[in-house]
């Protein structure tokens, strides 16, 4: 028995690893695409690029791995099918649990490492990509290198540069500040430079004019300049971007959700309880897939047609089980009282694997039986 677990668990862990790669490659590489256009296009460097699709894999993994463990499964037991594997255990009176005992040990595996990516991996990367991203989006000097461009770093701010020497300095610059409610601030320089200086960044302007119109008074000045620094650091607080992330949240936070947390969040105590459901049944939702594929993809005896009809019958019970459990969710996302729903295509989920497994190796139907129960009372 110990050996037969082994091997069915060794098979379906080479077929698991293999199903994961090719769809994490082709997940991944997808995704990548537009990540590295759109930081090409921001004049970011490939460090970036390499740093963001790696903080982005463990959500791709998250979303592949039921599907690839669902693969695995259906594509073992067919082969198994297949080599009459099946029938050998059949004639070695294995009972229906015992045929099935490594198949709910990988389920047990596979949920444990989608549990450990919902629960841990996914937030944190999230978290971590969103804080890149925000900081990246704010990086003036990476963007102000695009001559003949206006820029709107934030509301009420515009910045021209004309064009771009190869020394790297800008030329004919233009800045137009509105954010003030006394006054508009209007800068004008031949020349300047962009200087970094950990996460703030300095405009030195030179030879320029700068013109100052007060909205009270409605008087307009100028004063002109051999250089003048312009601060251009973070306009927004990267901390308070990262408190006001759910992500950077644990699951008990969330499930309390209190009136400080929905007010540094920003939502309501549905949404914020639903990310913690959510990220609760993603395990079981995997666990289930298994299960369910395994049992069905065992009823009935061996035939020369294959198991086409278990494989269609096992992909449709999956998707009718997806599609309960995304409008349990869509309730519970309404309202944080209709958590019930979230979890009651789990609850039928394992009724019908209970149901299903008197069925193991057997017709699925009692059609036969039926008859030859009425032909022997006749």
């Amino acid at each position: 028995m110990k050996h037969y677990n082994r091997y069915v668990l060794g098979r379906l862990t080479q077929a698991f690893g293999f199903f994961s790669l090719i769809l994490m490659l082709a997940y991944w590489i997808n995704r990548s695409l537009g990540i590295f256009s759109s930081l090409i296009g921001d004049g970011q460097s490939t460090i970036v690029f390499f740093e963001l699709i790696f903080l982005f894999l463990p959500q791709v993994v998250a979303i592949i791995l039921p599907i690839a463990a669902l693969a695995a499964t259906i594509f073992i037991i067919n082969r198994m099918s297949s080599e009459s594997e099946l029938v050998i255990l059949d004639a070695a009176g294995l009972s229906p649990f015992a045929i099935l005992k490594p198949f709910v040990y990988f389920a047990f595996l596979t949920s444990i490492l989608t549990a450990i990516l919902s629960l841990y991996l996914v937030p944190i990367s999230r978290s971590q990509m969103d804080f890149r991203t925000e900081i990246i989006s704010k990086d003036i000097i990476s963007k102000l290198i695009s001559d003949g461009s206006f820029l709107h770093p934030v509301k009420n701010m515009t910045i021209f540069v004309s064009s771009v020497n190869t020394n790297g300095e800008l030329e004919d610059i233009f800045i137009h500040d509105q954010r003030s409610k006394d006054r508009d601030l209007t800068y004008v320089a031949t020349r300047a430079v962009l200087v970094k200086e950990n996460e703030k960044s300095h405009l030195i302007l030179f030879n320029g004019l700068l013109q100052t119109l007060d909205i009270k008074s409605n008087t307009l000045s100028h004063i002109g300049f051999e250089s003048l620094t312009y601060k251009l650091g973070q306009l927004n607080s990267t901390e308070e971007k990262q408190m006001s992330n759910i992500d950077n949240y644990g699951i008990i936070e969330l499930l309390k959700a209190d009136h400080t947390l929905q007010k540094l969040l920003k939502k309501s105590k549905s949404r914020i309880q639903f990310e913690a459901h959510d990220r609760l049944l993603k395990p079981l939702h995997c666990f289930l897939y298994v299960l369910l594929s395994a049992v069905i993809m065992c009823i009935g005896s061996y035939s020369r047609f294959g198991l086409v009809p278990q494989i269609f019958f096992s992909i449709l019970i999956v998707l009718g089980f997806n599609i309960l459990t995304t409008n349990g969710l869509v309730l519970l996302r309404k309202d944080s009282s209709n958590w019930i729903f979230g979890y009651l295509p789990v609850i039928l989920g394992f009724i019908i694997f209970y149901l299903l497994l008197t069925r193991v190796r057997k017709s699925f139907f009692i059609r036969s039986s039926f008859f030859k129960f009425k032909g022997s009372s006749l």
